[in-house]
């Protein structure tokens, strides 16, 4: 495409490896959260709406005052369930780019994969899975207290 247009093409997983994981990621769960966030969109009471805009309300304010505050835990369930799901992104990575070049797209459970099957070093790969979970927890522990918050 790149040819096309006269440009020179680029090696995204060579020149950009981090980047190129993170648009397949975000290419692969954007339809999930679009989902979830329209629904919540949608059951937004349209009585709501016109009782602000006839008291005056832009619709800079109906949005900050009314919209937002309305998709508040569709956006919390959204957080938490991308976060937990990014914890764990390993296919990718592996498919893609294989940790490279060099380790400039391994993340931790790619890291664990690496020295437990391809340097057979089980011990590290066990401290690894370790430090995962901890990881994971602290996260988890952030998620819920600061973003958890609006699900109450």
């Amino acid at each position: 495409i790149a040819q096309s247009v006269g440009l020179r093409p680029v090696d995204w997983f060579g020149a950009y490896p981090l980047f190129s994981i993170i648009v397949i990621v975000a290419w692969q769960w954007l339809p999930f959260a679009t989902l979830i966030l329209l629904t919540s969109l949608q059951s937004l009471d349209s009585e709501q709406k016109e009782a602000a805009e006839m008291d005056g309300a832009g619709i800079f304010s109906r949005f900050w005052y009314l919209t937002l505050p309305h998709m508040a835990r569709a956006i919390t369930i959204v957080v938490l369930i991308q976060t937990i799901f990014l914890l764990g992104v390993y296919a990718e990575i592996l498919v893609t780019t294989n940790g490279g070049p060099g380790y400039a797209s391994t993340n931790l459970p790619f890291l664990i994969y690496r020295a437990a099957l391809l340097n057979q070093d089980v011990g590290g790969a066990a401290a690894g899975g370790v430090v995962a979970v901890i990881l994971a927890n602290i996260v988890a522990i952030f998620l819920m207290r600061f973003v958890g918050k609006n699900l109450d």
